[in-house]
């Protein structure tokens, strides 16, 4: 079973609680603004700085987060449950449909097709994907759910912003064998 488990002080420490499904609002858990590292067991988790699943967002994966440098910020957490297989994501450099596009399936540095900085809304037809502000999964993140079309960066304050993106992968099968004796 996925689950995340948040801790009030680095290093795993002080107090602590564990989630299997997602938190629409951490204050009512008595956990919002105080999460300063965290374990992911199992489906990735969506972080965000607001309630009800807004404002800035961090994406932890599965692994344990001794310390966190956004720490003190989260109010509401979701687990992801998308289909991570088939990813395909479209980005356009203006909206309203005009500009040019751009198709990805794979992760990908946008510096490298000379789509850095210029994106201004996107469409997610499978998987999940991390848009990132700066390369190699530095700076801001915009999480980008399938199935959801954003028309817009200018209301995130993610315009001509994205530098890297890349889907989430889905967790390989790992078999399971009982020795007899």
């Amino acid at each position: 079973m996925s689950k995340i488990v948040v801790f009030t002080k680095e290093g795993f420490e002080d107090r602590t609680a564990e989630f299997n499904n997602d938190v629409h609002n951490l204050e009512e858990k008595g956990f919002s603004n105080i999460i300063s590292s965290l374990k992911v067991i199992g489906a990735p988790w969506v972080a965000y700085y607001g309630k009800n699943f807004s404002g800035k967002q961090r994406v932890f994966e599965e692994g344990a987060y001794a310390t966190l440098e956004d720490k003190e910020k989260f109010c509401s957490l979701k687990i992801i449950t998308d289909d991570l297989d088939n990813p395909e994501f479209q980005l356009f450099e203006h909206i309203n449909y005009k500009g040019r596009t751009m198709t990805l399936h794979q992760e990908t540095n946008l510096l490298e097709i000379a789509f850095s900085d210029i994106a201004s809304y996107h469409k997610v037809k499978g998987g999940v994907w991390v848009l990132y502000e700066h390369i190699n999964h530095k700076g801001a993140q915009l999480v980008a759910f399938s199935g959801e079309q954003v028309p817009s960066y200018l209301p995130l304050s993610f315009n001509d912003v994205a530098s890297h993106v890349r889907s989430l992968l889905p967790k390989p099968l790992t078999a399971s064998y009982a020795f007899f004796s």
